[in-house]
């Protein structure tokens, strides 16, 4: 089997994986994005944006719709040695820059990016609306009922934020 086509099937694999915990956790229903005009408690597919550069034919694996919140979530799978983590900075730039939901997920999966690449990805994201996850912490997330991230306002008062 050619190596585009390993990859592939684990890019799909990681997205079944997802779909199938977010829908085991969340009473929300599932449908492509092409196909409902659905937007509240619905996991939609294939989700268009418009990328950094002004393309409207990008798209995401999945945006989230439940209790009024939208949360784009993007699966990133690199088994072996490839290019996947060469294309981090671009998806750091859509997700930080161009997506318009309020958060969003990255999920990176597997033992093939570059040495430092995650971390990359991680470190840049920290104060954004994006989180960062491996699909294990993606699942203790989902499990714990898709936290919205805090943070402490002066006098400490809890104010929800997405940017932190």
């Amino acid at each position: 089997m050619k190596q585009g086509t390993k990859a592939n099937k684990s890019g799909l694999k990681l997205e079944a994986l997802v779909e199938d915990v977010i829908l085991k956790h969340a009473d929300v229903d599932v449908e492509y994005y092409s196909r409902t005009d659905q937007r509240e408690d619905i996991l939609l597919k294939h989700v268009p944006y418009t990328n950094i550069y002004g393309n409207e034919r990008c798209r995401s694996e999945f945006v989230l719709c439940m209790d009024g919140r939208e949360i784009r979530v993007e699966c990133k799978t690199q088994k072996a040695a490839g290019s996947v983590d060469e294309k981090l900075p671009y998806v750091y730039l859509n997700f930080t820059r161009s997506i318009p939901e309020d958060e969003a997920i990255i999920i990176l999966e597997g033992d093939g990016f570059k040495e430092g690449a995650k971390e990359w990805m991680r470190k840049k994201c920290r104060g954004t609306k994006v989180r960062v996850f491996s699909f294990d912490e993606f699942k203790e997330y989902v499990e714990q009922g898709f936290r919205p991230k805090t943070r402490y306002a002066k006098f400490g008062e809890v104010v929800r934020s997405w940017l932190v």
